[in-house]
């Protein structure tokens, strides 16, 4: 049974992952579930891609351990893969970029990391790039041709298209600092980096205003007019794949003083989106009115794909204890963990600043 899905974080105690329904299946619109992130970890984790009923997060939004989980919601049951060996001792001291999906010659999953130094925008040549495989359960070192191209940290997204990882990307042109950007490709049967050209209005693009997507099992890209307290969003498809001439403007969503973020295109051609407050809703690009769920949240909270019920993991990791929904006892380390989810917004919005002016300053635009 293939279902449209959200899977979100909730706001107040970040310890569960919805999953709603397509309206149209016979069944409850919302289903709440633990979540595989437990402590503090779970007001940064991301949750980097969906295929085939196996979801994968990290928890790299905020340095940490950067600790990996392949997670099936149908059978509860996840996976921690083991940590491949670091680039240097201080894990503050460089930055990661992951791809997840499912390789079609050799019937495997496989997870991409790329490690870059944090905050060197001079050498943008990943420092390592791994590559973990279910089947085998280990790491192995990437040792095949590595781009210099770089990715804006926090604000990155993957697109998995013909078994592909897709991120945007930018590199420097010439001896200034000035960039260019492009469309960064991971081939998860070959295991081999290539690059995609993307339209030429969004060359010149500020880096973090780019989202690599799919649409309806396209490649497309979000192009908003500012990534903080953005009003508009383009979107822009690959009408076919790896013919660069084929990227057509297919959508543009503007909410005048109201701030958005698009999440997914529904098979109906409506534009799921989190509007002003994190409030979610639905957009329909003809008649330009939107439609609010009335599910809270944040503008980063959400994240909307296609889930197909699996079995995949049933004999791998571990099963997650049922979700307690029960009130639970106050403790001291209750109340350190409920600071951290006050301060968190604020931490976050810190953070976004910073990757805001360094991915501007990277663009030459000052």
């Amino acid at each position: 049974q293939l279902m449209t899905n959200l899977l979100t974080i909730t706001e107040s105690s970040n310890r569960k992952m919805i999953i709603g329904r397509d309206a149209s299946a016979d069944v409850d619109p919302v289903i709440t579930l633990g979540s595989p992130f437990s402590g503090r970890v779970r007001y940064y984790c991301r949750i980097v891609g969906v295929c085939n009923g196996v979801v994968c997060l990290s928890n790299d939004l905020f340095g940490y351990d950067n600790l990996l989980v392949l997670w099936n919601p149908r059978i509860s049951r996840c996976l921690t893969l083991s940590t491949p060996a670091r680039c240097c001792d201080n894990v503050w001291t460089y930055k990661f970029v992951f791809g997840f999906g499912f390789a079609i010659k050799t019937r495997d999953y496989k997870v991409v990391k790329i490690a870059y130094t944090h905050g060197d925008y001079q050498d943008l040549t990943p420092l390592k790039v791994e590559v973990y495989a279910l089947s085998s359960g280990i790491w192995k070192e990437f040792d095949g041709f590595i781009p210099d191209t770089g990715v804006i940290e926090y604000f990155w997204t993957q697109a998995v298209v013909c078994g592909k990882v897709h991120w945007t990307a930018y590199k420097r042109t010439g001896e200034g600092i000035r960039v260019e950007n492009l469309i960064m490709v991971f081939d998860l049967n070959d295991e081999i980096f290539q690059e995609l050209s993307l339209p030429e209005v969004l060359v010149n693009e500020i880096p973090m205003n780019l989202n690599a997507a799919e649409c309806r099992e396209s490649l497309a890209v979000y192009q908003y007019d500012t990534r903080i307290w953005s009003s508009s969003c383009s979107i822009w498809v690959m009408k076919k794949y790896g013919d660069t001439e084929s990227w057509s403007k297919e959508y543009n969503v503007a909410l005048g003083h109201e701030h958005l973020m698009v999440l997914g295109i529904s098979g109906n051609s409506e534009i799921l989106l989190t509007e002003s407050m994190g409030m979610l809703a639905l957009y329909n690009p003809e008649t330009q009115k939107k439609e609010s769920f009335g599910i809270p949240g944040t503008e980063y909270s959400f994240y909307f794909d296609t889930y197909q019920e699996s079995l995949v993991l049933l004999d791998k990791g571990v099963v997650l204890p049922p979700l307690d929904l029960s009130s639970e006892k106050t403790t001291d380390d209750d109340e350190d963990e409920e600071n951290d989810a006050e301060n968190a917004p604020q931490s976050w919005m810190h953070y976004l600043m910073h990757q805001y002016l360094t991915a501007f300053l990277g663009a030459g635009n000052i």
